[in-house]
């Protein structure tokens, strides 16, 4: 009977070792799946700007095609409307696409929904801080009007740290003005 106890201790231990021996190997193995499982999630878990969009750059500058549109708190026509533009040119920045709708947001930060219809991609911007519209792209040179905070400009081209511009009010003014002061020259 001590004989056959010894041996069910030994076969006992011996069994203990295999055991523990697979038990290691299956964590390991199981700890390797997750860590991967976690990282492959991860990668196509960020969160989509577009889905069936354009395909174009996100996020961008477009303006409003009519002279009273209205943003809406979700992509479609059955969510309520958020709020009313009433400004014809108003420039947006798009910031996620799904199919015909545009995540978008203003100058003051507010944002909702707009349908593809009811935008354009003619280039404005908004004055952000009074300035002086510039004859040339310079400092020092002359001015040709003071141009006051959320005036409504069409911007024409970009260089550098200036952009080309038109201010259509009583008279049509061009000039140039520093970048850092139009909302909707890059990338605000």
């Amino acid at each position: 009977m001590q004989i056959m106890l010894k041996l069910n201790n030994i076969s006992f231990h011996r069994y203990l070792f295999d055991n523990q021996l697979i038990i290691y190997v299956f964590v390991t193995l199981l700890a390797i799946f997750l860590i991967k499982l976690d990282y492959a999630y991860s990668k196509t878990n960020e969160q989509k700007v577009s889905i069936n969009g354009s395909g174009l750059e996100i996020p961008r500058i477009v303006s409003l095609k009519n002279s009273l549109t209205y943003m809406r708190s979700g992509p479609g026509k059955e969510f309520p409307v958020k709020y009313e533009l009433k400004q014809k040119g108003y420039p947006l920045k798009i910031t996620a696409e799904y199919n015909n709708w545009r995540k978008v947001k203003t100058l003051n930060n507010i944002s909702g929904w707009i349908h593809t219809q009811l935008l354009s991609s003619f280039r404005t911007g908004l004055i952000t801080k009074t300035t002086f519209l510039k004859k040339i792209p310079s400092n020092s040179g002359k001015f040709l009007a003071k141009l006051l905070p959320n005036l409504l400009i069409k911007i024409d081209k970009c260089k550098n740290k200036w952009c080309k511009v038109e201010i259509v009010k009583r008279k049509v003014f061009v000039g140039w003005v520093k970048k850092e002061n139009i909302w909707g020259s890059t990338k605000n």
